[in-house]
C-alpha cells in the first residue's frame, strides 16, 4: 500500500532559501614576524621611567590579505602590530617604499595598525631615549616584512569562499569618565560600549579555512608604563588562539576605538593582556563556529511528522557575489584653533617632566602640514568585497563612526578600520568630547563636527551603491 501523504506536506515558510553574507573572490593570505631586538625603545607612555624593552611577551606580526581582479591587478590589506606609524614624514616614507617595491599605487594598500601601546614607534623623529638606536633597523624590518608577506599572499591567491558575520565581545568599555571639571581616560560604568565584532572566514574551494579576518574596537592599553615587554597586547593571545584552532593566519583590524578600552588596564602584568586576548579569541571562535559550512546556504526541505511538525533545512552548495568596488574619498575637515607650543608648555607646566616632553613631541609632529582654521584633506577608503564593506581612515575615530555606519546599513557586514595609512593620525571625537573636555578633544587638530562630517561621505557612497543595485 502506498504511504499516505501528510496533510501538512504543503506547508512552506515565506522564505525557502537562506544564506549568510558571502563573497566569492580570488584571495591569498600570508603572515610575517617583525619582532624587533630586545633593548629597543618600546611604548609611548609619558609616565614611563624606562625606555628600553627587556623581554618579549608575544612576538609582533603583520598579516596580509591580497585580492586579485580579473585583469590580474592586486590590492592588499595589511594588519600590523604597531601603535601608529609615528609621524607624517615617517609614515609617508614607510608606505612609499613598500608600495614602490610591490609596484602598486598607494591607494591599493590599506596598512592598518593594531594600536598596541607596547610596541616600538617606527619614527626617527620622536625620541632620542635609550633604545632608539634600534628604531631605523625596525623600520627596515617592517618594510621588508610587509613586502615579503604581500608577495607571498599574492603568490597564494586562489578562488575562495568568504563568509561574513557579526559577533559580540564584551572586552571593550567606554573610557570617557567625567571627574569634576574634566574627563579622564578610564572606565565609565554609566555608558554602554559598542560590543560588535565583525569576522570573515576565508575558505578554499575544498572548504578548508585559509584565513580569518577579525575587526574589533578596543584600545590595546592593557599594558602601560610599568610594562617592559614588547607586546601586541591582547591581540597576541587572541591571534594565537584563533590560529591554533583554525590552522590559518588571522588578520586583526582595529575598529573605531577612540572612546573604547578594556575595563582593567594600565598594567605591567602580561597575564592580564592574555586574559583580555582570551576573551576576544573565544568571541572570534564562537562567531566562526556559528557559521554554515563554507560555500553553502540553507534550502527548505519540507515537513517531517513527529511529535510536532518539524521543518527541515538542508545545506546546499552556493557561491556568494564577486562584486568589487574600491574607492578613496577625500573629505574636507576643518582644523580647530590651536594653541601654540609655548602656550601648551605653560598650560602643562605642572605635570611630570617626562610626560610633558612626550606631550610636546607628539604635538609638534602631529602639527606638520596643519594650520589653525584651515580645511584639510582627510582620506577615507571604502572597499566593497562581495557582501562585505571595509571603511578605513587614518585617525582614531570614536565608536560613533562604526555604530552609525552599521545602523544605517543593517543588511551589510561592515569592517571599520582606524589608523590606516596617512595623513591624519589624530582623534575624531564626538562633539560632546570637546565640551568635557576630554583628552581626545585637546589632542586632536580637528574642529568639533569632524567625525560627523567625515562619516557622511561613506554613508553617501553606500547609499549610491544601494541605489545602483536597485536600478539594476
Amino acid at each position: 500500500m502506498a504511504p499516505v501523504a501528510s496533510p501538512n506536506a504543503s506547508l512552506t515558510p515565506s522564505t525557502v532559501v537562506w544564506r549568510e553574507d558571502m563573497s566569492a573572490l580570488r584571495i591569498g593570505i600570508a603572515q610575517a614576524e617583525i619582532t624587533p631586538p630586545v633593548g629597543i625603545e618600546s611604548g609611548i607612555w609619558g609616565a614611563s621611567k624606562h625606555s628600553r624593552s627587556e623581554s618579549v611577551h608575544h612576538g609582533l606580526f603583520l598579516t596580509t590579505v591580497a585580492r586579485e581582479d580579473e585583469s590580474g591587478r592586486k590590492k592588499f590589506i595589511v594588519g600590523i602590530d604597531l601603535c601608529v606609524l609615528g609621524c607624517l614624514e615617517c609614515g609617508e616614507n614607510l608606505l612609499t617604499k613598500i608600495t614602490a617595491q610591490l609596484g602598486i599605487d598607494q591607494n591599493d594598500l590599506l596598512f592598518s595598525s593594531s594600536h598596541s601601546h607596547s610596541t616600538p614607534l617606527p619614527c626617527i623623529h620622536r625620541s632620542r631615549k635609550e633604545g632608539s638606536e634600534f628604531v631605523p633597523g625596525f623600520i627596515k624590518q617592517i618594510i621588508s616584512g610587509t613586502v615579503r608577506a604581500c608577495k607571498e599572499a599574492a603568490a597564494s591567491i586562489q578562488d575562495a569562499d568568504i563568509t561574513w558575520a557579526y559577533g559580540k565581545c564584551d572586552l571593550a568599555v567606554n573610557r570617557d569618565l567625567p571627574c569634576g571639571s574634566h574627563e579622564v581616560v578610564a572606565f565609565n560604568p554609566e555608558v554602554v560600549a559598542d560590543d560588535t565584532l565583525a569576522v570573515g572566514r576565508i575558505a578554499n574551494r575544498n572548504g578548508k579555512i585559509i584565513g580569518t579576518i577579525a575587526n574589533y574596537a578596543c584600545h590595546p592599553t592593557t599594558l602601560a608604563w610599568e610594562n617592559r615587554a614588547i607586546s601586541p597586547d591582547y591581540v597576541g593571545e587572541a591571534r594565537r588562539m584563533v590560529q591554533e584552532k583554525t590552522g590559518a593566519p588571522m588578520l586583526f583590524l582595529q575598529g573605531a576605538s577612540g572612546d573604547l578600552s578594556p575595563r582593567s588596564q594600565y598594567s605591567g602584568e602580561t597575564a592580564l593582556a592574555d586574559r583580555h586576548g582570551s576573551n576576544l579569541g573565544h568571541s572570534i571562535l564562537a562567531t566562526l563556529a556559528a557559521m554554515q559550512s563554507p560555500g553553502h546556504e540553507l534550502h527548505w526541505n519540507g515537513i517531517v511528522e513527529s511529535g510536532a511538525l518539524l521543518g527541515e533545512w538542508l545545506e546546499v552548495p552556493t557561491r556568494g557575489p564577486s562584486d568589487v568596488k574600491e574607492s578613496r574619498l577625500d573629505v574636507q575637515l576643518r582644523v580647530k584653533e590651536m594653541k601654540s607650543i609655548e602656550q601648551l608648555r605653560e598650560e602643562w607646566a605642572g605635570i611630570d617632566s617626562d610626560a610633558l616632553e612626550e606631550r610636546i613631541q607628539r604635538a609638534k609632529r602631529l602639527r606638520i602640514g596643519y594650520e589653525s582654521g584651515e580645511l584639510v584633506t582627510h582620506p577615507v577608503w571604502v572597499w566593497q568585497w562581495g557582501e562585505a564593506i571595509f571603511v578605513a581612515q587614518p585617525g582614531e575615530a570614536y565608536s560613533y563612526l562604526q555604530t552609525e555606519l552599521r545602523k544605517r546599513n543593517p543588511d551589510r557586514v561592515i569592517f571599520v578600520m582606524n589608523l590606516t595609512n596617512y595623513p591624519g593620525l589624530f582623534y575624531l571625537p564626538i562633539k560632546s568630547a570637546y565640551v568635557a573636555p576630554a583628552y581626545q578633544a585637546w589632542q586632536t587638530l580637528l574642529a568639533p563636527g569632524c567625525i560627523e562630517d567625515m562619516q557622511s561621505r561613506p554613508l553617501r557612497w553606500l547609499s549610491s551603491q544601494r541605489m545602483e543595485r536597485s536600478i539594476i
